[in-house]
């Protein structure tokens, strides 16, 4: 497996600056970005994606003491071939969700589909757009501070 971009910065900001991307009356976005994961395997096989990392709450990911992160992946070719997504909580079993981009939140896994049934297939490749955000009181900090979110993606399978 390999990833574009295996650290994702969205570097110095202000809390002034992200008072104004204030999405919610409680979080203020550090924005998107986008990183391409391309996972290639010997002989064609049922591939689920999957990412692991410190859950901040049921759809994202812990992002420092204050923040949190939740990703989506889209794009996704098989062996060259455009290809739908299908979310699953375990590898294996059959898509509950099937569209064209789907959330990653923890414990879901995005396995290719072709016509609403997951494919074998030896390359797959796909974007995953990070949507970073802060929360309005972990960005009261009096000191410079660095937000840090962490994880792996993990590819099974079957």
């Amino acid at each position: 497996m390999q990833i574009s971009n295996a650290a994702v910065d969205y570097g110095a900001t202000t809390r002034a600056e992200l008072l104004r991307k204030q999405v919610s009356p409680l979080m203020m976005s550090l924005g998107k970005q986008t990183v391409t994961l391309s996972a290639t395997c010997r002989i064609p096989t049922l591939m689920t994606l999957f990412f692991r990392g410190a859950t901040a709450d049921g759809d994202a990911y812990k992002l420092g003491s204050g923040g949190s992160f939740t990703l989506r992946v889209l794009n996704a070719r098989l062996d060259g071939r455009a290809v739908g997504l299908g979310s699953v909580r375990v590898a294996g079993q059959a898509p509950e969700t099937k569209a064209d981009a789907l959330s990653l939140p923890p414990n879901i896994g995005a396995v290719p589909i072709v016509d609403d049934v997951p494919v074998k297939g030896s390359t797959l490749q796909l974007q995953v757009e990070i949507d970073a955000a802060i929360s309005t009181t972990g960005s009261r900090i009096a000191d410079r501070t660095v937000f840090r979110g962490a994880g792996n993606f993990e590819l099974l399978e079957n």
